[in-house]
């Protein structure tokens, strides 16, 4: 069973996060938070998922600077 929860590294991203809106950020940036912790789990975590993860937190941090 497949699962919308996570995003594995094998998944397609978007290539311009600025283009979504804040919601589909934070939903990104739980199911980037959840495939790292299943990730860890198995052990050591893919590093695609460490970039993705890293992309969405600027993006993020751009945003709360924009206010």
């Amino acid at each position: 069973m497949e699962s919308n929860h996570k995003i594995s590294p094998e998944e397609p991203f978007p290539e311009d996060l600025t283009a979504l809106n804040d919601t589909e950020v934070e939903i990104l940036n739980s199911r980037i938070h959840r495939e790292l912790e299943a990730e860890y789990a198995d052990g050591l975590p893919d590093p695609e998922t460490e970039a993705r993860l890293e992309e969405v937190n600027l993006e993020l941090n751009r945003r709360e600077q924009e206010g």
